[in-house]
C-alpha cells in the first residue's frame, strides 16, 4: 500500500474505505464539543448512519482528497483533507481526534506526510491554511512541517485567524 507515511503516522485515503472503527473513531471527533470548538464548528448532533451518508457523500467531490491519520498501531487518530483542491494548490485542514494524543507530535507527522504527497504525487506548488491565533498548538505543529505565517484577518465569528502557507522547494524553518 502506497499512503502516504511521515514517521509514526500513515494517511489512509477514505477512497481505500474506512473500518468500522475508523468510522466509529470519525464519528466521535465530530462528536467532541472540545475538538468542535478547536475546529470553529458546533459538535455533530446527527446518527451516525446520516453522518456516514454525508461523508461518503463528499468522498465524491473532485476538489476534496480526505484521509484518515492512523498510528504506528494501524490505530484511528484523527482526519486531514486537502481540500478547494486546484492543479497547483490545496487548502490542509486536520483534527487529531484522539485527546489522549494531543501534544505528542503526531499532528506535525501527519501535516509532513500530507506535504509529502501534495508536492510529489500530486504536483501541487502551494498549500495553504487557516487557524485561530489562539491555537498555539496547532501552529507550532505546522511551523515545525514547514508553514509560515502570511497574514491575519477575522474569521467567520469574529475570531483572529492566522493564515500560513508553504510553498514547494522552499527551505524549512
Amino acid at each position: 500500500m502506497g499512503w502516504p507515511r511521515y514517521g509514526r503516522v500513515t494517511l489512509k485515503p477514505f477512497s481505500a474505505g474506512l473500518t468500522e472503527e475508523e468510522w466509529k473513531g470519525l464519528y466521535e471527533t465530530f462528536r467532541d464539543p472540545e475538538v468542535a470548538e478547536w475546529n470553529g464548528s458546533s459538535p455533530l448532533r446527527s446518527p451516525f448512519w446520516l453522518f456516514k451518508r454525508f461523508v461518503l457523500a463528499e468522498m465524491r467531490r473532485k476538489d476534496r482528497l480526505a484521509f484518515v491519520i492512523l498510528d504506528e498501531r494501524g490505530e484511528y487518530l484523527g482526519t486531514l483533507e486537502l481540500y478547494d483542491l486546484t492543479p497547483e494548490e490545496a487548502t490542509l485542514g486536520i483534527l487529531i481526534g484522539r485527546k489522549d494524543r494531543w501534544g505528542q507530535g503526531y499532528g506535525t507527522e501527519a501535516v509532513r506526510a500530507a506535504l509529502s504527497y501534495a508536492f510529489g504525487p500530486l504536483g501541487l506548488t502551494r498549500v495553504k491554511l487557516r487557524t485561530f491565533a489562539h491555537n498555539l498548538r496547532a501552529r507550532r505543529a505546522f511551523e515545525k512541517a514547514g508553514f509560515r505565517q502570511v497574514g491575519l484577518g477575522l474569521g467567520p465569528k469574529g475570531r483572529e485567524d492566522v493564515y500560513m502557507e508553504v510553498i514547494r522547494g522552499q527551505p524549512e524553518g
